[in-house]
């Protein structure tokens, strides 16, 4: 500014009021070099307690439950006409070999352009003859997603064990140049455990197989796996932004229910670990929920509701465990 004012005035200033200027901008750009990096510290200190005095509000994902394509339909519309955002995020389960995938895709966005879905593709249920016929097979759910303008699935070996899971599909794809160039705007998301018990083989297994996905650069979130334990889930959202710091992370939560505790307590799902607190009633549960729900959002994760949410009161406990633990997130002042 000096150097243009001095500009400016050098028809109507003496030439030793130019000077007196000019030698004042090594001063000038010294001060304002000083001051920068004092207003940047001010404004990032500045930042949580901005964000403290903000009402937080928590968007979900809800993972849809149906038996067919009117069923989907009807859920849906469900959804649509509750949820307050523009867009209604969805996920399509895998659960079954006999899941026609692409066509409850289609039923979704054909109901409406608002509706953002994300499917999950089972290599339990997807699995082909052998490995070659199965990484080609998700190559062409991919293919179909991408015409469909959708850009991403989430990727999962399913329970047991098997050659051609998750982990050696990424692999073999991270190598194939070709596909790639074909799918470069297609991502996939991943499963993660978080609760093993910390130290054990198992937890360091998990996070191996999750270090070994992330490798080839075609992963775009990770998707923890449900749990009771609310300390092993920070552990596990530090430990993945330390790894992925770019990743997209969400974060599975029960609407607990006295049907729902029952039935894991008797046929607990595989790799699911609810403790008995957890378990005794739907009271704690809820409060463990809301702790779940409140740290996941700290960590700027999303939480993903998988439970159904169809009836009036399923919406009404969801609204409730979200505005609870949006209350607490704003009571914590951390975002």
């Amino acid at each position: 500014r000096a150097f243009d004012r001095a500009r400016v005035m050098s028809r109507a200033v003496d030439p030793l009021a130019i000077a007196r200027i000019a030698r004042s901008l090594p001063f000038l750009a010294s001060r304002a070099s000083r001051a920068a990096p004092r207003r940047a510290s001010r404004e990032t200190r500045a930042t949580p307690r901005a964000r403290a005095t903000m009402s937080t509000r928590i968007a979900p994902r809800y993972e849809l439950f149906f038996k067919d394509v009117k069923c989907l339909e009807t859920e849906l519309r469900a959804l649509r006409r509750r949820t307050s955002s523009a867009t209604t995020r969805v996920n399509v389960p895998n659960k079954d070999k006999k899941d026609d995938l692409i066509a409850w895709i289609d039923a979704a966005r054909t109901l409406s352009d608002d509706v953002d879905v994300v499917p999950h593709y089972s290599m339990k249920n997807q699995y082909r003859r052998d490995a070659n016929q199965s990484v080609e097979a998700v190559k062409a759910f991919a293919d179909a997603m991408t015409a469909r303008n959708i850009d991403r699935c989430l990727l999962v070996s399913g329970s047991g064990s098997r050659k051609c899971d998750s982990v050696e599909v990424l692999r073999r794809l991270a190598m194939d140049r070709e596909w790639k160039r074909r799918a470069s705007t297609f991502r996939f998301d991943v499963a993660y455990n978080p609760h093993f018990d910390e130290g054990s083989d198992a937890a360091a297994r998990e996070f191996e197989r999750l270090e070994k996905k992330m490798r080839g650069g075609l992963v775009r979130g990770v998707w923890f796996q449900i749990g009771s334990d609310v300390e092993k889930l920070e552990r596990g959202l530090e430990r993945v932004r330390d790894l992925a710091p770019d990743a997209e992370i969400y974060g599975s939560v029960f609407l607990p229910s006295k049907q729902l505790l029952a039935r894991m307590k008797f046929r607990p799902w595989a790799g699911v670990f609810l403790s008995d607190e957890y378990l005794s009633s739907v009271e704690r549960a809820e409060e463990i929920t809301i702790a779940q729900m409140a740290c996941l959002v700290r960590h700027g994760a999303t939480p993903f509701i998988e439970s159904p949410v169809t009836k009036d009161e399923d919406w009404a406990q969801c609204e409730r465990l979200l505005a609870a633990a949006a209350k607490r997130v704003d009571e914590s002042g951390k975002l």
